[in-house]
């Protein structure tokens, strides 16, 4: 009897939950949040994993947009690091609303600095070898946020983003000593390239006020 009354209960809460129709998105909504980010099928054989932060701004029932700033560290196997700082912004699109998911497509702007730095020892000192630039990118992609409150989401996104500036030009090399990072190579053409990788990016946001 008891484990009756328990899947009764449960199925009535599954139910209710099913039922229950709330507007998470609307427009006028500011939000404030929390992210990481990890950097993958890029240049670098390599991960990147960063942390950051943003803040949304709904403009329309259906076209959300959002403003980001990320620090990605990768650890060039030992060699060097290469550090990566994303300032941009998106709009998100929502074509379908699903209750508590809300999926979305995703497209936007960003400027990234990015600096890659070898490895110096107390008896080499390479610290001068470092190399960084500027660029411009684009990036889309799809994501998805799940309400867990009418004020607190996660939210997870994968975009493609594509840089377009001067190219750093850098080679890890495997030796018998292990790793070396060759940050003057000379088998390469230097100037203005595209490079792209793949971004995942989960977050948790929470919704501040509403503006109109």
């Amino acid at each position: 009897m008891k484990r009756l009354l328990s899947i009764m209960l449960l199925s009535a809460s599954a139910l209710v939950w099913s039922q229950e129709k709330t507007n998470y998105t609307e427009k006028g909504q500011f939000s404030l949040g929390l992210r990481t980010t990890t950097s993958v099928f890029g240049h670098d054989p390599v991960p990147g994993l960063g942390v950051g932060g943003q803040f949304r701004l709904q403009i329309l029932d259906y076209i959300n947009t959002e403003w980001f700033a990320d620090y990605i560290s990768m650890d060039l196997k030992g060699a060097g690091t290469r550090n990566n700082t994303h300032i941009g912004w998106s709009v998100m699109f929502y074509p379908k609303k699903l209750n508590r998911f809300v999926p979305y497509v995703i497209a936007g702007h960003c400027f990234d600095y990015a600096k890659v730095t070898p490895l110096s020892t107390p008896y080499d000192d390479r610290s001068n070898e470092s190399i960084s630039r500027w660029s411009s990118a684009v990036q889309a992609g799809l994501g998805t946020h799940f309400y867990l409150t009418d004020r607190f989401n996660m939210t997870f996104s994968a975009q493609y983003m594509m840089h377009l500036g001067n190219h750093l030009e850098y080679e890890l090399e495997e030796t018998a000593n292990g790793w070396y990072l060759d940050t003057a190579p000379t088998t390469h053409d230097h100037g203005a390239r595209l490079e792209g990788h793949i971004l995942l990016t989960l977050s948790i946001n929470y919704r501040l006020a509403d503006f109109w």
